[in-house]
């Protein structure tokens, strides 16, 4: 479908949310009877289940795009080589985890409290070894140095939260990870146009057009590379926060805005 008018887009998202969420519920019941009766190593068991969340994720936003309700475009990630790397991205929309789940295999998140303990996600998030933000700030930290030298790709929104336009503020938790396990980093930029699903946005509140969005993966660089190493660890993870601030600005994105298939 080419395009839904906007007053058959209003039922075709809320059918979207509702297929998510049970999918979402039912993978989490399935992979967990069958993980308790074949007790797989837990190394094995979260690549399954994260190979898993993978494969919903791609099905589903194949099935945004047939219903007419987005296009996409990606960039960089036929060349991502993302094993102990740290990968940072802005947070314009709720969609976001879900195309850098479809997107980056082998994915371990730092999500919101609120996904780790809902109901329906709670599950599969824990399953598949999320990290989730009400941990502990030691805790957090180590948990997510773990992952980075297991060979984990790690994928965190500095801002915590859906944020839009220039200038925002992110938190220090990205830093001073990158600071402690010393792993390379690739920015992620995301965009959407028009604006969609953000922090306050309703999930009835769809725009005239459907949104189009653009994932863009920027050069890897090391920490040393962009700031001084000889420094405190507090200043260091404070001039690399503002330099990944900078980084990400959400306008003057490379490359063209052609939707992917």
């Amino acid at each position: 479908m080419k395009s839904l008018p906007r007053a058959w887009r209003v039922p075709a998202t809320g059918f979207s949310f509702l297929v998510f969420g049970c999918g979402a519920l039912v993978l989490g019941l399935v992979l967990g009877a069958w993980l308790f009766i074949r007790r797989p190593a837990p190394d094995s068991r979260v690549r399954l289940v994260r190979s898993a969340i993978r494969s919903m994720c791609k099905v589903y936003i194949g099935m945004l795009k047939g219903m007419g309700l987005l296009t996409y475009h990606y960039e960089g990630f036929d060349t991502l080589q993302s094993n102990g790397k740290l990968i940072v991205a802005n947070h314009p929309t709720l969609l976001d985890a879900v195309f850098l789940m479809a997107l980056i295999p082998n994915a371990a998140f730092i999500v919101k409290a609120a996904m780790a303990n809902h109901p329906f996600t709670g599950g599969i998030a824990r399953l598949a070894g999320y990290i989730p933000n009400n941990e502990d700030g030691i805790d957090l930290l180590e948990n997510a140095v773990n992952a980075l030298q297991r060979g984990d790709a790690l994928v965190i929104f500095p801002a915590g939260t859906r944020t839009t336009g220039r200038g925002v503020k992110f938190k220090r938790g990205a830093a001073n990870i990158a600071v402690a396990s010393r792993c390379p980093i690739v920015p992620l930029r995301i965009r959407c146009q028009p604006a969609t699903l953000g922090k306050n946005d309703k999930w009835y509140h769809v725009p005239p057009r459907k949104p189009h969005f653009e994932f863009y993966v920027l050069p890897e660089f090391a920490v040393q590379d962009v700031i001084d190493s000889n420094r405190p660890t507090g200043v260091q993870a404070r001039h690399l926060n503002q330099y990944l601030e900078t980084c990400l600005e959400p306008d003057e994105l490379p490359g063209n805005s052609s939707a992917g298939a």
